[in-house]
């Protein structure tokens, strides 16, 4: 046989992924079979066993291939530069962040939604996937800026907070969730479609940051 070269392999991989991810817009990820990834990637079962030992390892390269995509640390530290106070720091770290969920919705949010139903179905699989998922840290990035933005806010005397910190970044935290939750269940699976507006991550983050600024005495 023919040697293979290594960007062959990669061309191969990379299309099995994308065909894999396309499934996974339009189907749970807790459903996923290999063979709807067959199906979908026009290969064979020996075809795409060349290139993947079983499911799982699929969903390991889909997972850490959004979450590479997913890196915007970079962009978290051009809009710190760019403000000129630590309330405009806020204010364009939450647009960024609203911004960045209605572009990744239908894959990032979606899958790590997705992930939480599938690990508490199957811990098994939880530790074999977990163990090979890239950790992905710009989310955590971009809440510690956050957070920094407060205390410096609070230090320079532009803050007055209204309510402890410890409860402030609580409800920041929880809010957050709750709005790409609840965005991913109505756009991602038709929930919520009798309430009286579609859900909008941007209006929601500006109406959250806007609460978070209230609660901090801005001035």
């Amino acid at each position: 046989m023919p040697k293979v070269s290594n960007e062959y392999v990669i061309r191969k991989k990379n299309a099995i992924l994308e065909a894999a991810l396309t499934v996974c817009k339009v189907k749970p990820l807790y459903e996923i079979t290999m063979r709807d990834i067959i199906k979908a990637s026009g290969l064979s079962q020996g075809g795409i066993y060349r290139y993947f030992s079983d499911l799982d390892e699929i969903l390991v390269a889909i997972i850490n291939q959004a979450n590479d995509n997913a890196d915007y640390k970079q962009a978290v530290d051009a809009i710190i530069e760019s403000s000129n106070s630590p309330k405009e720091t806020i204010e364009n770290l939450f647009t960024f962040l609203g911004e960045y969920i209605k572009e990744n919705l239908s894959t990032v949010g979606k899958i790590q939604f997705e992930l939480t139903i599938l690990f508490a179905n199957n811990p098994k699989r939880q530790e074999k996937i977990l163990s090979n998922i890239a950790e992905q840290e710009s989310g955590q990035y971009l809440v510690e800026r956050l957070f920094n933005a407060v205390h410096e806010g609070i230090t320079l005397g532009c803050f007055q907070p209204k309510v402890p910190l410890e409860d402030l970044f609580t409800f920041m935290m929880t809010s957050i969730d709750g709005i790409v939750r609840d965005v991913v269940l109505q756009k991602c699976y038709g929930m919520f479609q009798d309430e009286q507006a579609l859900f909008d991550e941007i209006s929601l983050m500006d109406t959250l940051c806007k609460s978070v600024l209230l609660l901090l005495g801005s001035k």
